[in-house]
């Protein structure tokens, strides 16, 4: 070791042993990268169903693909290649792109059950029969005539086509080359695919992101192009760019941080000693959260190790306001008190956090306040051990000492700073809540309408207002939808409902299959009927023989289940977002289109007295349900607040200290929300979060600036050592107000002006040098 400095002998092995309990830990936890940690707790029936389709509906895994930019026969070849690439990988419960449904068995299960998967009531009737045969004869001497030639014979009711254009509703697919294309526009080849993986899960919906790409790029595209969407695909896009956007800066603060320090200390032992009791706070908490949680959270640990930047402060406390001479260890017993208050009380604040119903908010809260804890400690029996001989800071420049001194004690000017804020508070009010969190995606407005546009062309669901249902069974759900298809079409008759996209619409119940067969006639009875039904028309005798047998067939057909639908992936493709097993039950949803009279919907569907079927309005709930959390979370702040003023009462000795000392926080919350109210910020939790970290900063400097000291030599340190960690806060926290994702924008708006505001009011609150408290 004679090639290191002695001074950096004792850092360097202090930050390996650190690193290598911090690889077995790591090993040894399971590190989460479900976003559903992250989701409000459910008050409602309601919200419980939609938080449960975030977290495991098929709707939020779907990936949906064109491809375009070649001839259609090209399209349609990368189309069939992709889709037999995507299958072989195991990522996906479902591909569809138009080559499975083209398979003979399958066109011939959907032909051989229309019967029973259409509503054949009264289609059987004599009248009924001589009006599809009067159809079927204008069809033949149409364009129609090909298919009809093929199909009308079998099925003179015309019940199959009607039933599967009511199948393919608003979309305008096409099966052109053994691929589905859009109907209208330039040549577009279209695909659906379904991840097995959950909604929530960002890394695991990143991978089948890939796997489409990967797909894409191994058909030999050529000049075609991919384009892709989805909820799979924003939440990969999204945590893609928070990535970016966080290594972006990340780099940025970190080249202008170390070259603060270096400025500051001139010793590269010293920033290895100022690494320790961040590294050491950082797998405390981590380890803290894996004994209590079981896991910890992939978010939960990235902004954790953010919001342990504050532990940095304390040994850059301890070591700029040591006294010259002073043994390092002489000078952490000295400051302890102090540092201890400040840490602990900073703790205590993040009680909101876990306190707040979230699990991932839960876990942030518990990561930071025992790495706080964890990173006092440290500064206070660690550093002394490791840095004995610490080379004192270089000054600030006088300039700037002769400004701190001049600040200080100038409780009119602190009070001035305030009243401009409340007078900006009252002019403009507050900045508004956020109730919609679409509004904090990061995902571009052109990727987000290219969504709108795959969706309508693939019929795709688009939610705003459904109907949850819930069985034991998957006959109890289609059941209680045929229940909701009937209350319902009132509505739709009278236009105050525009459209109802339902399971029993595309796989009707048993029961209902078992009575479409019980009505279905005899052949003796329907050949009379299909006589009657021919007189006049210009039709051969025996023409109608497959209709017949196919009528016969039909009333001794086994039942079909979703088991059996599985294997048409046209129709799966529109059924499997709506029903589909949960755990020992299963759920079907009811999508709803121009509602019209959401209260009628209401009333309607609360009309059938069914628990297990119930009326959402997405929007709404999501809404309340923000509103319940940060209710909630206010709550929770508050006491915590209350809780911190208790603790810092009895540290100092008395409540006035205690409120004069949490003073420069209250003012520096209400500058920040005149600062967000003119940058016409919205509040969302995170910015509760970002407040509380700004608390926690704010609070080491109205603590150590509020000490009372007579030498002035020792209140410039420091107030010097104060402003040093002002400058490293900023210079981490503030990169992150240059960011372009709106949530760490907005988190980095709020701690840089609050940091700023905090150690401005607590310095003008700050007694003059050689005054007592």
């Amino acid at each position: 070791m004679k090639f290191v400095p002695a001074g950096m002998l004792r850092p360097l092995l202090a930050l390996g042993v650190l690193a290598l309990l911090g690889a077995l830990l790591f090993r040894s936890v399971e590190i989460r990268t479900d976003m559903a940690d992250f989701l409000p707790p459910a008050e409602t029936p309601e919200a419980a169903f939609l938080l449960a389709e975030l977290r495991e509906g098929a709707a939020t895994t779907l990936l949906l693909a064109g491809i375009e930019g070649a001839e259609e026969a090209e399209l349609a070849r990368i189309s069939r290649t992709m889709g037999e690439a995507l299958r072989a990988t195991g990522r996906f419960a479902f591909v569809g792109n138009g080559t499975a449904d083209l398979t003979e068995p399958e066109q011939a299960l959907l032909f051989r059950y229309r019967y029973l998967l259409g509503n054949s009531e009264g289609a059987f009737a004599e009248p009924a029969l001589r009006k599809g045969l009067e159809g079927l004869l204008d069809g033949l001497r149409s364009s129609l005539s090909g298919v009809l030639a093929r199909l009308g014979f079998a099925d003179p009711t015309g019940l199959f086509l009607e039933t599967i254009k009511g199948w393919l509703g608003g979309s305008s697919v096409q099966v052109r080359h053994g691929a589905w294309f859009a109907g209208e526009g330039p040549p577009r080849a279209l695909m659906v695919a379904r991840s097995k993986a959950l909604g929530t899960d960002t890394e695991a919906q990143r991978e089948a992101v890939e796997a489409v790409r990967t797909a894409f790029e191994g058909a030999g595209p050529g000049e075609a192009r991919l384009l892709l969407s989805g909820p799979g695909v924003f939440a990969a896009s999204a945590a893609a760019a928070v990535r970016a956007d966080v290594e972006r800066m990340a780099i940025l603060s970190a080249v202008l941080l170390l070259g603060f320090l270096v400025w500051r200390y001139r010793s590269a032992t010293l920033l290895l000693v100022v690494g320790v009791p961040l590294l050491a706070g950082t797998l405390a908490g981590a380890l803290a959260v894996a004994l209590v949680f079981g896991r910890l959270q992939g978010a939960a640990l990235g902004f954790g190790v953010t919001m342990l930047g504050v532990a940095v402060d304390y040994p850059i406390l301890l070591l700029t306001g040591r006294r010259p001479g002073e043994a390092m260890a002489d000078a952490a017993r000295r400051i302890w008190p102090t540092l201890r208050l400040a840490a602990g009380a900073a703790a205590l604040g993040l009680v909101a956090m876990m306190a707040s119903g979230f699990p991932g908010l839960a876990q942030l809260g518990l990561f930071g306040a025992a790495g706080l804890l964890a990173g006092a400690g440290v500064t206070r029996w660690g550093l002394p051990w490791l840095a004995p001989d610490a080379v004192p800071a270089r000054p600030l420049p006088g300039a700037v000492m002769r400004g701190l001194q001049g600040a200080s004690g100038r409780p009119v000017l602190a009070a001035a700073l305030v009243a401009l804020a409340l007078v900006w508070l009252a002019l403009a009010g507050p900045p508004r809540w956020e109730d919609d969190m679409a509004r904090l995606s990061p995902v571009p407005k052109a990727d987000q309408e290219l969504d709108t546009l795959l969706r309508a062309q693939l019929g795709a669901p688009d939610v705003r207002h459904l109907v949850a249902l819930r069985g034991a069974s998957e006959e109890a759900v289609l059941r209680a939808s045929e229940r909701v298809a009937g209350a319902l079409a009132p509505l739709l008759a009278d236009g105050r409902l525009g459209g109802l996209e339902l399971p029993s619409r595309y796989l009707p119940s048993r029961a209902t299959q078992a009575a479409r067969q019980a009505g279905m006639p005899e052949r003796t009875v329907l050949e009379a009927r299909l006589a009657g039904a021919m007189r006049g028309l210009p039709f051969r005798p025996g023409a109608f023989a497959p209709f017949l047998d196919a009528v016969e067939e039909s009333r001794g057909l086994p039942l079909l289940d979703t088991a059996a639908m599985a294997v048409a992936p046209l129709i799966s493709t529109r059924l499997s977002p709506l029903l589909s097993r949960r755990g020992d039950g299963w759920v079907g949803m009811g999508l709803l289109s121009g509602v019209q009279d959401a209260g009628a919907v209401r009333a309607a569907v609360a009309g059938l007295a069914d628990p297990g079927v119930l009326f959402v309005d997405v929007k709404g709930e999501t809404e309340a349900m923000i509103a319940d959390t940060t209710a909630e979370a206010l709550i929770w702040c508050g006491v915590g607040a209350l809780g911190v003023l208790a603790l810092l009462g009895l540290g100092l000795r008395g409540g006035g200290a205690a409120l004069l000392r949490a003073a420069p926080i209250a003012g520096a919350v209400l500058v920040v929300l005149a600062v967000l109210s003119a940058l016409g910020e919205r509040l969302t939790p995170f910015h509760l979060v970002a407040l509380l970290l700004m608390a926690g900063v704010g609070l080491d400097y109205a603590l150590f600036l509020g000490a009372a000291t007579r030498d002035p030599e020792e209140a410039a340190r420091t107030a010097g050592a104060v402003m040093t960690c002002t400058v490293t806060t900023l210079l981490t926290f503030g990169m992150l107000a240059l960011c372009e994702t709106p949530v760490l924008r907005g988190i980095g708006i709020t701690v840089s002006a609050g940091v700023a505001a905090a150690f401005i009011l607590a310095l003008l609150l700050a007694p003059r040098a050689g005054a007592r408290a």
